[in-house]
């Protein structure tokens, strides 16, 4: 017997296809459309990206904050800290093993640019290492430590006494370091505004006002050396142009006077009577090339060389801390000089004989910091227009000219020393004076300043003061 519901069709009926078909087959057709359905799914499944079985294992890293600040590798003896190239430690595949120890870098300056706190509350830092970024390394391997605290440890690993400026935006956030005593006996130690013998530095500043006397059309460099001092042997075909860039010729000893040269002109005669002229003209260092340019400078405008040089470049400048060998202010604190030997500190000193003969070439004592002024106003319009010192510089058309050295780059240097005394003087850094170093040093150090001075210019245009 037939229901009468039996002979009606549903709407599900049709919508599925199932109309006539009997109880058994409509149950044959469910189970085609599940596995159907579970094909599809498997095809999909297949489609998508797989999923580590332990990728839940890793480490989550729950926050990231970009900071920037310097540090330096600790105690990594005890704890030898991993450093992730990648990622932090165990955040992901890559970084489940270490790339590098940390014993290998204790002690190293680095600086940080980025933290991240992980699920298990560790925090770990991203580092670069003079400018190349290293990777990840746990927050505890590394300590704070500033420029001017790595610069110290490196002045003082070379056993320097003396005084630094580290700058690498011009003189914004400079760094200034000073090591060491001025004076062992009292133990008066170096600070910022001590007085330093500059030595050779002065050759600039001397260039700097012959540079001015050309623009002024007082005299040209084209001017001969005859012009000014015929006694001079082959005077005739020498050239202030020559005296400035060290190819006059003229060849003479640092020799120390019998006795304490007490006005210009004896300085003057003394290095005309210790004087050479070779008739050559290829590059020969020699202290009578700017003696004889501070004097020639002196007859031209008809006044001292200490009084152009306070005229023309402390007053302009405002500097604080640059005076010439005999007029020292009593209360300033002035380096001695040492050398280092065995340990120990031993005094050296320098001649006022000897500082009394070099005129215009190397009796004048200053700070890093008034010397850094004396460098940025050559090019400022403070003491020379941009044009006026390319004029020095001989357009760089020679390795050394107008009282500096001029490499390729953009590098510009100069070097002082006083023989036997321990002082030696650099500055090394960029012509436009953006980024370098200035060294005062009142005991020679055990490494070679220019080494020095090129570690430390390192140092200063790849980290900031923080």
């Amino acid at each position: 017997m037939l229901l009468k519901s039996d002979n009606l069709v549903t709407s599900s009926q049709l919508s599925s296809g199932t109309m006539g078909l009997t109880t058994k087959g409509k149950w044959m057709m469910i189970v085609k459309k599940l596995w159907l359905i579970l094909g599809t799914l498997l095809v999909v499944g297949a489609l998508l990206p797989a999923t580590s079985a332990d990728a839940k294992s890793y480490l989550q890293i729950t926050s990231k904050q970009n900071v920037s600040y310097n540090a330096r590798f600790t105690n990594q003896a005890s704890r030898n800290d991993g450093i992730y190239y990648y990622a932090p430690y165990y955040t992901q595949r890559s970084a489940k093993t270490r790339d590098a120890s940390g014993k290998n870098w204790q002690h190293r300056f680095v600086k940080v640019t980025q933290t991240a706190k992980l699920s298990n509350g560790t925090t770990y830092v991203k580092f670069a290492w003079y400018g190349k970024t290293i990777g990840w390394v746990n927050q505890n391997a590394l300590q704070k430590y500033s420029r001017s605290q790595n610069a110290a440890a490196l002045l003082n690993n070379a056993h320097f006494q003396g005084s630094a400026m580290l700058f690498n935006h011009y003189a914004t956030g400079a760094s200034l370091v000073s090591v060491g005593n001025a004076d062992t006996t009292s133990k008066s130690a170096n600070s910022a505004t001590t007085l330093f013998p500059i030595a050779s530095l002065q050759k600039v500043m001397t260039g700097a006002i012959i540079e001015q006397l050309a623009a002024s059309n007082k005299l040209s460099l084209t001017d001969k050396l005859s012009k000014y001092y015929p006694s001079v042997s082959g005077s005739g075909s020498i050239t202030l142009r020559q005296l400035l860039n060290h190819r006059s010729g003229i060849d003479m000893d640092e020799s120390t006077p019998d006795s304490v040269l007490s006005t210009q002109a004896a300085e003057l005669n003394y290095t005309l009577s210790q004087l050479k002229s070779t008739g050559g003209q290829n590059f020969n260092y020699t202290n009578a090339n700017y003696t004889l340019l501070a004097a020639i400078a002196s007859k031209v405008t008809g006044q001292s060389y200490d009084n152009l040089v306070q005229s023309r470049i402390i007053k302009p400048l405002n500097l604080q801390h640059t005076y010439a060998w005999d007029s020292l202010p009593k209360d300033s604190v002035v380096a001695n000089g040492y050398s280092y030997s065995n340990g120990n500190s031993v005094a050296n000193g320098v001649s006022q004989k000897l500082m009394s003969s070099l005129l215009g070439a190397g009796n004048y004592y200053s700070t890093p910091s008034d010397y850094y002024k004396i460098q940025k106003g050559l090019r400022n319009g403070k003491i020379l227009t941009k044009n006026q010192y390319y004029d020095l510089a001989n357009d760089y058309k020679l390795n050394y000219a107008g009282g500096l050295y001029h490499y390729n780059g953009g590098i510009k240097r100069v070097r002082g020393a006083l023989t036997g005394s321990g002082y030696e003087t650099i500055y090394y850094g960029s012509e436009g004076n953006k980024k370098g170093v200035v060294l005062f040093a009142n005991q020679k150090p055990t490494k070679s300043i220019d080494t020095l001075a090129k570690t430390l210019y390192d140092l200063a245009r790849y980290y900031n003061e923080n």
